[in-house]
C-alpha cells in the first residue's frame, strides 16, 4: 500500500485583489531582432507615437520610403498606432541611424535625436523637414508651442556655441576614456533650434569633472530646465541653491558618479537663474525632469546617498539600503523632488526604486516609472497582495501615493484624460500583452519596444493576469525566465479581477473545459485537461459574467513541475516512510522512502478522466514520462512515480529512497526531474 498524504494543501491563497487603473491595451512593437524604445508622445486623439531603433529586417513598417529596416544597418524607426492601440496609422524608419530622443509639437511634427544631430520630419512622417547637426550628442529634446526644439545633452571641447552663450567654453578637466585613454571631460551641452532648423543658440555648462544632462524641460515664459548628473566640485550653482556643496564621487574603475544637478536658463540661454546641487555622500542622479503650469519643476531619479534630502511629510522619508558604490541608475532608492518656479524646495521624497521617467498632471500629480525594462509584473502571489507599482503616483504635495499601475516604462506620456502611455524595452513574457493588441507576441531578438496605456479614470475591468503553477507559484517549468507553459494535468492557479462579477462561469484551455478546485472574484484553481497536446499552444479563457476573459496564448509542453509546500511556512509537501511530515524536527533516515508531492508531470498512463480522483489500490496511474530525482547531489531511485491515490487527477505522487551516502542535514536539496524539466526544494536528513 503506498502512503497517503494526510494534509491539506490550501490551494485557496487569500482574499480579493486592490483596485487597479484599467489597462486599455500593451502591445509589443518589434521584430525577430533587437527593438528598443527611445520616446513616447501623444495627440489630441488619443494616438501614441512610439519612437526607437532597429535592427529587425520585418520590423512592421508601412512605408520604406526614409529606409529599410536591415540586421546590418539599423534604422531609427516612428511609429503611430491608433487610439485603440490595435492598428498602426504608420511606421517608418530613417536607414542607418539610431534614436536616442523623440519629440511631438502641436502640429504633428515629430522630432528625433539620432547622434549629434535633430531630424524633424512632417505630420505623415513622410518628408524630412529638416537635419541639423548640432555641437554634442542628443540624450533629451522638448518642443515648446511656437516649435522651437531645446536640446541637452553633452559635448566635449570644441563644439561651436553662440555670441552671447552663458558658457562659451568646456570647462572639463581630465578624463579616462576606456582602459588607456584620457581625454577632457565632457560638459552639459544645451541648443535650441528654431521651427526652420537653424541654431538660436547653443551653450555649455559644467565644471572640471564630467557633466551629463539626461532630460529637458520647458515652462510657459521659455525657461529652460535641465537636469542630470554632475562630478564636478565646481559645477556652477546658484546663491540660491538648495546646495552649493559637491557631495563627493564615487569611482567605480574609469566611471565616475557623483550629484544630481537642477538648472535652470532663461530663454536667451545666456543667463543662468538657478542651479543647485541635489544628492548626498553616495551616487546621485537625475533622470526626469517636468513642469507645471505654475512653473514648479519636478526631478525624479535614482540616489545610493543615505543623507539624500528629504522633507518633513513625505511619502517615504527612509533610505531603502546603502551601497555608495553602486551608479544611481542601478541604485537602491529613487527620489522625486519638487521646487517652485523660483527654486525654492517644496518637497522631497524617496520612492524606493530608482525612477527613469516621470510625468506631472494639471493636478501636480506626478507619475513616476521604477523600470523601463517589462518584468513580468502581473503575477501576484496571493490575491490579497498589492497590487503591482511599476508606475507610482504621488499627490501634489509629495505625502502619499494616490495611486499605481502595473505597467512599467523608461518613457511616459499623458493625455488630460486620465490616460497614461508608456514605453519602453521587454522582454517575452506571458500576461504581458492584451488581447486585440496589434502585436501580441514577442517579436524575437534581444528585446522588443512596448507600448502600453492604462486609464486612471476608470476602474480595472475584469482581466487574467497570470496562470502559475498551483504549487511553485511561477508561470511555467522551472527557468530564469517566465514562459507561462502549462502542462496536461497541471494543477494551476489563475489570479486577475472580476472573475465572479457578477457570476463565475467556466474555464477553459483550448476547447477543453477544465475541472474547478475553487474560485473567487480574484482567483481560480482548476486543472490543465490532460487533452491539450504538448507541443502546440493552448489558448485560455475565463467566462464570467456573459463574458469572455483571453484567450492567453500558453505553450503546452511535456512536463512543468512543480513540488507543493504545506501552509505559509514554505515545509515541503514530503512525508517520511511512516506517513509523517518531514521536517527539520522529524528528518528521514537514509535508506529510507519518502514521498513528494507536486504536479505539473504531464500525462498519466494510463490515463484518467479529468477532475476524477485517483484509484486508492493498485494498479495505479504512473506519470508517462521519465521521472528521476538527486538529493544532495547524488542520484536516488524512483521506486514510484504516478497519480497520488485519491486525490483529483494531477497531483502527482513520488516516492523516492534517500541514498545512504547522502550528506545529513536540516535543508539538503532534492530536485526532481521529469524528462528535461525540473523543480527543486529541501528536506531533512538524519
Amino acid at each position: 500500500m503506498l502512503p497517503r498524504i494526510a494534509i491539506l494543501f490550501c490551494l485557496a491563497l487569500s482574499a480579493e485583489a486592490a483596485t487597479q487603473p484599467l489597462i486599455d491595451y500593451v502591445t509589443y512593437l518589434g521584430g525577430s531582432y533587437g527593438d528598443t524604445a527611445a520616446g513616447i508622445a501623444v495627440d489630441a486623439t488619443g494616438a501614441a507615437y512610439i519612437a526607437g531603433s532597429t535592427s529587425s529586417p520585418d520590423f512592421p513598417v508601412t512605408s520604406t520610403s526614409l529606409g529599410t529596416p536591415s540586421a546590418a544597418n539599423g534604422c531609427a524607426f516612428v511609429t503611430k498606432f491608433n487610439a485603440s492601440g490595435t492598428a498602426i496609422d504608420f511606421s517608418v524608419c530613417l536607414a542607418n541611424s539610431v534614436a536616442t530622443a523623440f519629440a511631438l509639437d502641436t502640429a504633428g511634427n515629430i522630432y528625433l535625436g539620432i547622434g549629434n544631430a535633430v531630424v524633424k520630419l512632417d505630420p505623415a512622417a513622410q518628408n524630412i523637414l529638416y537635419n541639423v547637426p548640432v555641437g554634442g550628442s542628443v540624450e533629451s529634446m522638448a518642443v515648446d508651442a511656437a516649435g522651437d526644439v531645446y536640446i541637452a545633452g553633452t559635448a566635449g571641447p570644441g563644439a561651436a556655441t553662440t555670441a552671447g552663450a552663458y558658457q562659451s567654453q568646456s570647462a572639463g578637466g581630465s578624463c579616462q576614456y576606456g582602459r588607456n585613454g584620457t581625454g577632457t571631460c565632457a560638459n552639459v551641452f544645451l541648443t535650441k533650434l528654431s521651427p526652420s532648423g537653424s541654431v538660436a543658440w547653443a551653450t555649455y555648462f559644467g565644471g572640471a569633472g564630467p557633466d551629463d544632462a539626461h532630460t529637458i524641460a520647458i515652462d510657459s515664459a521659455g525657461n529652460v530646465w535641465v537636469a542630470g548628473e554632475t562630478v564636478s566640485p565646481n559645477f556652477p550653482t546658484t546663491a540660491n541653491a538648495i546646495s552649493r556643496t559637491f557631495g563627493g564621487e564615487i569611482d567605480l574603475g574609469p566611471l565616475r558618479f557623483g550629484d544630481a544637478f537642477v538648472a535652470k536658463f532663461d530663454p536667451t540661454g545666456s543667463h543662468l537663474l538657478y542651479s543647485t546641487y541635489l544628492g548626498g555622500t553616495g551616487a546621485d542622479g537625475a533622470l526626469a525632469i517636468a513642469v507645471d503650469a505654475t512653473g514648479a519643476v519636478y526631478v525624479a531619479g535614482g540616489t545610493g546617498s543615505p543623507n539624500f534630502p528629504t522633507t518633513a511629510g513625505a511619502f517615504q522619508t527612509s533610505f531603502t539600503g546603502y551601497n555608495p558604490n553602486q551608479p544611481p541608475g542601478l541604485g537602491p532608492d529613487g527620489f522625486v523632488t519638487k521646487l517652485d518656479s523660483s527654486g525654492n524646495l517644496v518637497y522631497s521624497t524617496l520612492t524606493g526604486v530608482t525612477n527613469g521617467s516621470m510625468v506631472v498632471d494639471a493636478a501636480g500629480q506626478a507619475y513616476v516609472s521604477e523600470s523601463g525594462v517589462a518584468q513580468s509584473t502581473a503575477i501576484q502571489p496571493t490575491c490579497a497582495a498589492p497590487p503591482s507599482k511599476s508606475v507610482l503616483v504621488l499627490n501634489s504635495a509629495g505625502s502619499a501615493l494616490v495611486a499605481t499601475s502595473p505597467i512599467p516604462g523608461a518613457y511616459l506620456a499623458l493625455d488630460g484624460k486620465g490616460g497614461l502611455y508608456s514605453s519602453g524595452l521587454a522582454y517575452t513574457l506571458v500576461f504581458f500583452s492584451t488581447p486585440h493588441a496589434f502585436q501580441i507576441e514577442y517579436g524575437g531578438g534581444n528585446s522588443d519596444a512596448f507600448a502600453a496605456k492604462v486609464d486612471f479614470s476608470q476602474p480595472a475591468g475584469p482581466s487574467i493576469a497570470s496562470v502559475l503553477n498551483a504549487a511553485t507559484l511561477f508561470p511555467g517549468y522551472e527557468t530564469p525566465f517566465p514562459t507561462g507553459a502549462v502542462a496536461p494535468g497541471e494543477i494551476v492557479t489563475l489570479f486577475g479581477t472580476g472573475f465572479g462579477s457578477p457570476q463565475f462561469g467556466a474555464v477553459s484551455f483550448g476547447p477543453y473545459p477544465a475541472p474547478i478546485l475553487y474560485a473567487s472574484n480574484c482567483q481560480i484553481n482548476a486543472v490543465v485537461p490532460f487533452e491539450a497536446p504538448p507541443g502546440f499552444p493552448t489558448f485560455v479563457t475565463v467566462q464570467s459574467g456573459g463574458q469572455t476573459l483571453g484567450p492567453i496564448k500558453l505553450p503546452v509542453m511535456v512536463a512543468a513541475p512543480g513540488i507543493f509546500s504545506v501552509g505559509a511556512s514554505g515545509q515541503a509537501a514530503i512525508l517520511n516512510q511512516d506517513s509523517s511530515l518531514n521536517s527539520s524536527t522529524n528528518p528521514a533516515a537514509p535508506g529510507s522512502i519518502v514521498s513528494i508531492y507536486m504536479t505539473g508531470t504531464g500525462a498519466l498512463n494510463p490515463s484518467i478522466p479529468d477532475g476524477s480522483l485517483g484509484p486508492l489500490t493498485a494498479p495505479f496511474p504512473m506519470v508517462a514520462a521519465g521521472v528521476s530525482a538527486v538529493i544532495g547531489g547524488v542520484d536516488a531511485p524512483v521506486v514510484f512515480a504516478g497519480q497520488a491515490p485519491g486525490f483529483v487527477a494531477g497531483l502527482t505522487q513520488v516516492n523516492v529512497q534517500i541514498p545512504l551516502n547522502v550528506p545529513a542535514g536540516a535543508a539538503v536539496p532534492i530536485t526532481i526531474y521529469v524528462e528535461n524539466y525540473l523543480n527543486g526544494t529541501a528536506l531533512a536528513v538524519q
